[in-house]
């Protein structure tokens, strides 16, 4: 028996082992161990000399016991993988293929090293070892030691333990560092040796590589074995086996749980259970004292043992085996599916489209018969061409083969051969496309055909009178609505048709003896069902339940990793959306549901779900601060966007203006629903708000305050508030005179409750402290939330989310993780402070509003009185004068003051979802509210309407008595001529005739006073105003409360009323410098609030 060893020993070592060195190898040679003389080393080490020839080219790796020896095997590339070989392969004995896939670190390459010695016949008393594997040394066990698919052939010791030959497929360890890409390659690979004409196409097992104390199964293992099964027969369950590494010899309870939570298909024995076999991974450790000696002589009887057991159910096993055409007919069926399921979206939304544009028509058909013309519609679907993510991974993902002349995907994904063999050609012609085109109208490319939609103006033109002159009777009935029917039933009937040859080519999966249920078909299995229940077909529905039911467990978690990786999870989204332009990131424009209510717009995303909280943010800064762009950073971290996805979603809809100009044209809701637990576990509402201190001017501000008073009231408003956001650039260095106006705009708009909700929200950051900013926000003294240093709460943003990738990929990565870990800060911060309710806000609107209204009438009233005041004086001074005349009955004539009230034209116009105009009260000839009355359409809508009476007008009359108009009144004075006559007139008014001249000056006299006390009213009335603002006002300090503060303090001192100018006085001394510099910005930009 040992001469005939001999003999096969000779005959294989004769073989030349050493390969050609580049000559970076050569250079890294002198630092490994060098061999010894063979007779010397067996001698020195007590090693066997049936291995002499094996030692005599290997390299040493360690002297041992055991001496560890590195193989130096033949080694060759085949197509993308590498082949190791030992010996030369003996066509008269059997062999055996074993695939090992498992995740990196679970000891895949110390086991090739074990079934190696173990063929060789190897024992612990020979106190030797042998590597076939060129491991490559990691730091940590975070990346495979295995860089490639591996295909080792050991021939030559044949009956030494086994009686057949081994092959072992090796693959890198899945899920490692490294990421998908890596995953995607393992299987790419796999899929090329079992599908080519001369890879393996069978298999004796699948051994599923896992430590004895792994306790899951990842979805990436699970999607590459479901891959590896689409290729073999369905029994190969029967051939996959758990290999346990770093076993301690008992029942791996752990791994064992594992399997039986992803209800992993396997091999199972006489008890139902798992098949499995136990290793350690200690042979090649160096032995020591006698204690550790029996340790590691006891694991290496349980690799030994369970060696034995495997090489038992090795000889049992029937090898698996697939054909290459029965592969290429699943690949290429399966590429018609996914085409096919392309075509019925493309159709649905074309319907979809046609559907909304019919029903437009429908509401303008009586125009069109007017005009003989289409009303104009901006929607089209057309085929993009779409970069694939580098970030998707998988078999084929990488390329899609894509017809030009159809203009659809023909094979993806999945295409892992050249373009001019990929499995989809028959004959040089497609059979996957609708032409099936020849291959040359072909392209493989990184770029995939999409469905998308985008802006577009079209009309019809209309007939000329010789078009109307050649048409039939016929088509003279034929309206554009009845066209745009035509074009829906022919839609409906190619979704039908594409529909039929989906199902088709599914049950022809059923009958080729592959795996129809791999994850691939079943993607397309819940996506017929659905559609056929649409059509009614209950027969082939009934059919393809019955053929999903069969899906085992692996599969689903196979189908939860492929479907993450086959296509965006937003195409729904994306399919619905407005192309902006292509990525990466590619941008699109949000289609919502858009709605008014009374003057503001209401922008919804999904649908709210009533068992789901939600938070309300409201955004308010300076124009250019990055509101807009920040509430689209809020969108998509809601919707879980990462920056791997290469897409960025918009809800805001932008005009194209000057920065110096609001982009946001009024106070817009955007509510976005149907996200909740993506990365929030709520839905939110966003309120944006036009710029502050645009070139719009101070009114533009007015209305801004207005807005926000008729959204916090009206019914189906706004009625509580999570947050407040102060937006503002990081880089705002210095507190100009337009910013303090701009916070103190926005500061007076709430009520005290909101303090501890205002945060600051710094836009185009870099991530770094914005120390400019938070000084800007000290010296502007903002009331705000504070942490636990009493310094304010902020967050921190960058406004490059939407910018393509072209340069600067890592800053903009940069930006883009800070960005979302503010964002996720920003989320806690939403969901600890209690939502403040709006009433107090409110209040604090409303009573500015009527206070200002109020103050405004107070002016004007006021005036008008020190004019009739005047004009008294100078009747009194006249008819003193004039006195002896009047008693002598004798003509005169005198020219006198008149003051009368006149209605003066104003600009109306429609502004924001209202109008400008002026509220008048009829009955008291005067102008109870204007400036400002924007929002009302009716007055009795006015906020200075209460209990239907007005709180402006001198005799509080009820709103009937008002008109909202394009005029207001003013009050003018004009001199007159008054003669005898006039005079007696007025004179014949009173019953005594001696006494006529003294009645009229007393009575004069009379209403002198009583217009002092009415005025003295007014005052007060506005002091009652201004007093309750500065009780319940965050800021009570708007610019126009201090226009009016000094207004009442003026005419206060001109009653001598001192308690009320002190209180005045006091209230005035808390203004800050931030508010007098607002105030100048203020009076720059209306001159006339000085007069």
């Amino acid at each position: 028996m040992a001469s005939h060893r001999q003999q096969r020993e000779s005959m294989y070592f004769d073989i030349d082992f050493s390969l050609p060195q580049s000559s970076s190898e050569t250079k890294e040679q002198p630092s490994k161990p060098q061999a010894l003389p063979v007779p010397d080393l067996i001698q020195t080490m007590n090693i066997s000399s049936r291995y002499k020839v094996i030692i005599s080219n290997s390299v040493l790796i360690s002297s041992g016991p055991p001496a560890v020896f590195q193989l130096r095997p033949k080694k060759e590339k085949f197509r993308t993988v590498t082949r190791m070989t030992v010996g030369e392969k003996n066509p008269d004995k059997p062999n055996k293929t074993i695939l090992l896939v498992g995740k990196t670190g679970a000891g895949k390459s110390t086991l090739v090293n074990v079934l190696f010695n173990y063929s060789m016949g190897v024992k612990w008393e020979d106190e030797v070892w042998f590597q076939i594997v060129e491991e490559e040394r990691n730091e940590n066990q975070t990346e495979s030691q295995t860089p490639d698919v591996i295909v080792y052939e050991i021939f030559g010791f044949e009956d030494e333990t086994l009686p057949y030959s081994l092959t072992i497929i090796d693959t890198p360890g899945f899920g490692d560092t490294r990421g998908a890409e890596h995953d995607d390659i393992i299987s790419q690979r796999l899929l090329e040796l079992f599908g080519s004409e001369d890879g393996v196409h069978e298999l004796n097992s699948v051994g599923l590589v896992m430590k004895a104390t792994d306790n899951q199964l990842s979805e990436q293992l699970m999607y590459a074995f479901d891959s590896l099964m689409s290729l073999f027969e369905k029994t190969l369950e029967k051939n996959i086996v758990a290999l346990i590494t770093h076993s301690d010899g008992k029942r791996p309870k752990n791994a064992f749980k594992a399997i039986e939570s992803a209800k992993f298909k396997c091999a199972k024995n006489e008890k139902n259970q798992p098949v499995y076999f136990l290793f350690n991974n200690s042979q090649h450790e160096a032995r020591g004292d006698e204690e550790e000696e029996e340790y590691l002589k006891h694991d290496y009887e349980i690799s030994e043992k369970g060696m034995r057991k495997f090489k038992v159910f090795l000889k049992k096993t029937t090898p698996l085996k697939t054909t290459h055409e029965a592969s290429k007919e699943f690949i290429r069926l399966t590429a018609c599916i996914q085409n096919l399921q392309e075509r019925i979206k493309f159709t649905e939304v074309k319907e979809r489209e046609m559907k909304q544009t019919q029903e437009a028509l429908k509401e303008h058909e009586e125009e069109m018969k007017m005009n003989d013309e289409l009303t104009a519609f901006d929607a089209e679907v057309y085929k993009h061409k779409e970069l694939i993510r580098k970030q998707v991974f998988g078999p084929g993902f990488k390329a899609a083969v894509s017809c030009t002349v159809c203009q659809e995907n023909c094979h993806y994904p999945g295409c892992i051969m050249a373009l001019t063999h990929c499995e989809v050609f028959i004959d040089g012609r497609c059979t996957s496309c609708t032409g099936k085109c020849p291959v040359k109208d072909h392209v493989k490319e990184e770029w995939r055909y999409v469905t998308r939609i985008r802006k577009v103006q079209k009309k019809e033109a209309k007939m000329t009178q010789s078009d109307k002159k050649d048409q039939t009777e016929s088509e003279k009935k034929l309206s554009h609505l009845q066209n745009f029917e035509n074009e829906m039933n022919k839609l409906a009937a190619e979704k039908s048709q594409f529909l039929d040859e989906s199902y088709q080519h599914v049950v022809r999966l059923e009958q080729i003896a592959l795996k129809a249920d791999s994850a691939s078909t079943i993607v397309h299995v819940d996506f017929l069902i659905e559609k056929m229940k649409e059509e009614g077909d209950t027969e082939k529905v009934k059919k393809l339940q019955e053929m999903r039911s069969r899906v085992d467990e692996g599969t689903k978690e196979a189908l939860l990793y492929k479907t993450c990786v086959i296509s965006s999870q937003y195409e729904d989204i994306l399919s619905n959306s407005f192309l902006i332009h292509s990525g990466p990131p590619t941008v699109y424009q949000l289609r919502t549901e858009k709605q008014m209510f009374g003057s503001l717009t209401k922008m919804t995303v999904g649908e709210k779900n009533q068992y789901k909280t939600n938070r309300t943010i409201l955004l308010v800064g300076e124009t250019g601060a990055g509101k807009s762009t920040l509430i689209n950073a809020l969108l998509n971290y809601s919707m879980g966007v990462k920056w791997e996805d290469e897409v960025w979603f918009q809800i805001v809809e932008e005009e194209k203006k000057s920065q110096t100009d609001s982009q946001t044209l009024d106070v817009i809701m955007y509510e976005i629903f149907g996200f909740e637990d993506k990365t929030l576990p709520y839905s939110l509402t966003i309120i944006d708000t036009p710029g502050f201190g645009d070139t719009s001017g101070t009114e533009h501000d007015d209305i801004i305050s207005q807005r926000l008073f008729d959204l916090f009231r009206s019914e189906d408003g706004v009625h509580e508030l999570n947050s407040v956001g102060l937006v503002m650039k990081a880089t705002d260095n210095r507190l100009s005179d337009r910013l303090r106006y701009i916070f103190s705009s926005m500061m007076s708009l709430f009520g005290k409750n909101l303090e501890k909700n205002i945060v600051a929200l710094f836009t185009h950051s870099n991530g770094r402290t914005p120390e400019n900013a938070l000084q800007t926000l000290k010296v502007a003294n903002i009331k705000c939330s504070r942490n636990e240093k009493n310094e304010p709460v902020y967050f921190l943003f960058d406004n490059c989310q939407d910018k393509q990738r072209t340069e600067e990929i890592k800053a903009l990565k940069h930006s883009w993780k800070f960005t979302q870990k503010e964002m996720g800060r920003l989320a806690d911060f939403l969901g600890k402070p209690s939502p403040q309710k709006l009433m107090r806000t409110v209040e604090v609107l409303n009573e500015r509003i009527r206070l200002n209204a109020c103050i405004q009438n107070l002016h004007e009233r006021i005036e008008f009185i020190e004019e009739r005041k005047n004009e008294i004086k100078q009747t009194q001074d006249a008819l003193k004068e004039h006195e002896e005349d009047m008693k002598k009955n004798e003509k005169f004539s005198i020219e006198l003051p008149e003051v009368y009230k006149v209605k003066e034209r104003i600009k109306r116009h429609f502004l924001l979802g209202g109008y400008v105009g002026a509220v008048c009260c009829q009955v008291c000839e005067e102008t109870c509210h204007y400036p400002g009355c924007t929002i009302a359409w009716r007055p009795e809508y006015c906020e200075v309407m209460k209990g239907g009476r007005c709180t402006s007008c001198t005799k509080g009359c009820p709103a009937s008595d008002h008109v909202k108009e394009k005029w207001r009144y003013v009050t003018k004075t004009r001199i007159v001529e008054r003669t005898k006559e006039d005079m007696k007139e007025k004179y014949e008014k009173y019953k005594t005739e001696s006494k006529n001249t003294l009645s009229l000056l007393k009575n004069l006299e009379n209403e002198m006073k009583k217009l002092t006390a009415e005025k003295s009213q007014f005052l007060d009335e506005s002091y009652q105003h201004l007093e309750k603002l500065d009780q319940i006002a965050l800021n009570v300090f708007s610019l126009s409360t201090v226009v009016h503060l000094d207004f009442l303090i003026g005419k206060m001192k001109e009653e001598g009323d001192t308690e009320k100018v002190q209180k005045l006085e006091e209230m005035r001394s808390r203004m800050d410098e931030g508010t007098r510099a607002a105030l100048r910005y203020k009076f720059v930009q209306i001159p006339s609030a000085m007069k």
